[in-house]
């Protein structure tokens, strides 16, 4: 696979922005103590600094960048390209599996758009960041939605680019209601190597084991993942 031509990081430019919720945060952080909030937060750091070095292979090192702060991580990429829809695809459906796998319930949603990013200053603005996070409000399960401008550039590379099997065009449960949006498939992540039906098993004994930690309406949204899972792996 061609590595994605050099190109410098621009603080304004078209890009992917990822926003990422840990759901339940304020009743972990209530049941738990604080040494405990602690370590899972820095397990899934770890999980997430090794998007930051570049470990997703043929991609450049500096193509994307994440920060991180309470319950939410947020992943931008350097540019809009087709190179960095893969880039995204990859990292987060690996990030959301690995969260997933340690029991660390999330939701998420991309969009796409002009957003300045400073990492050495901390300035993050666009309505790209607007968007990802109001759509991952309405989310209803553990999975991750596009907008309607990363659905749009998803469109536009689908022929042409690698992991497009991982979305899914579905009836995506939000508290708005059930409404056709596309979404990434984080369970495909657990174990490519073995087939849909596995996939599936995995991902179905997982809600199982999400399920013993909740009761009364956090349930929902295990029952709104199971739905999804079965949806996608019918």
């Amino acid at each position: 696979m061609a590595k994605t031509r050099k190109q410098s990081w621009n603080v304004t430019e078209n890009r992917f922005i990822c926003f990422l919720d840990i759901m339940g945060f304020k009743d972990m952080v209530m049941r738990n103590s604080h040494n405990e909030i602690y370590q899972i937060l820095e397990e899934l750091a770890k999980e997430r600094s090794t998007l930051d070095e570049g470990k997703v292979e043929s991609y450049e090192t500096d193509s994307m960048k994440t920060v991180s702060f309470s319950d939410t991580i947020v992943i931008f990429t350097k540019t809009d390209s087709k190179e960095c829809l893969e880039l995204i695809t990859f990292a987060v459906s690996w990030l959301f599996a690995r969260a997933m796998e340690k029991e660390i319930p999330i939701k998420g949603a991309i969009a796409c758009g002009t957003m300045s990013v400073n990492i050495s200053r901390q300035i993050f603005f666009g309505q790209p960041l607007i968007d990802a996070y109001l759509l991952q409000e309405d989310v209803a399960f553990y999975g991750l939605v596009l907008h309607n401008t990363a659905e749009k550039k998803l469109n536009e590379y689908i022929e042409v680019m690698i992991g497009d099997e991982l979305y899914h065009d579905c009836k995506v449960p939000l508290k708005s209601g059930k409404i056709d949006h596309f979404i990434l498939d984080w369970v495909a992540a657990i174990n490519f190597e073995n087939g849909k039906e596995e996939a599936k098993k995995i991902g179905l004994d997982l809600m199982k084991k999400h399920r013993h930690k909740t009761s009364g309406g956090p349930r929902k949204y295990i029952d709104n993942t199971i739905e999804i899972i079965n949806q996608i792996y019918n």
